[in-house]
């Protein structure tokens, strides 16, 4: 499948909530609570790009679409310059279409970033955190170079919790695409 790498903006904020709660109602499930995921994840998905983009400032943060030719995104990655400065620029977003996994768009994605962040901040590393039991996620970073470090658990909304793994790339500009 063809597509293209390209920068998000401000106006841009839907597109990411959309697709970021369709990727969390395939990825999360068994992880996150099926409430959740069936219920307020698409409103609570609004919420959060609409209060980022409000704020989006392009020379310290990155929004970025894998589009295809008709315009159809099929992935997005956004990373934080200042979010948590003392691992590095967090990619704090990389979601693709769940029917489009292993083939390639997020590995153009997550280079696409690297690249941002060594032409953006030189010298900083590029870290995420994932749930753990998000085995797919998990495999896919372990690939892309990540160094691997526990970072406890994430609380959720209903109380509940769930292990994190941190992932570190040193140099994130030699992340392959």
């Amino acid at each position: 499948m063809e597509f293209a790498i390209v920068p998000g903006g401000p106006d841009d904020g839907p597109r990411a909530a959309r697709l970021h709660a369709e990727s969390w109602r395939t990825a999360y499930r068994g992880i996150v609570s099926d409430a959740y995921l069936d219920g307020e994840c698409a409103a609570d998905r609004a919420t959060t790009w609409a209060k980022r983009m409000a704020e989006w400032n392009p020379a310290r943060a990155a929004l970025l679409f894998a589009r295809a030719a008709d315009g159809t995104d099929l992935g997005f990655a956004c990373a934080l310059l200042d979010a948590e400065p003392e691992f590095g620029v967090l990619l704090d977003n990389l979601h693709v279409r769940p029917a489009l996994k292993r083939g390639g768009v997020g590995r153009a994605l997550i280079a696409a970033t690297g690249r941002w962040v060594a032409a953006t901040a030189p010298g900083t590393p590029m870290h995420l955190t994932v749930y753990r039991d998000n085995a797919i996620a998990v495999s896919f970073y372990r690939r892309m170079g990540g160094i691997e470090n526990d970072a406890g658990m994430h609380p959720f909304k209903d109380g509940t919790s769930a292990p994190i793994l941190r992932f570190v790339w040193r140099e994130p500009a030699l992340i392959a695409g």
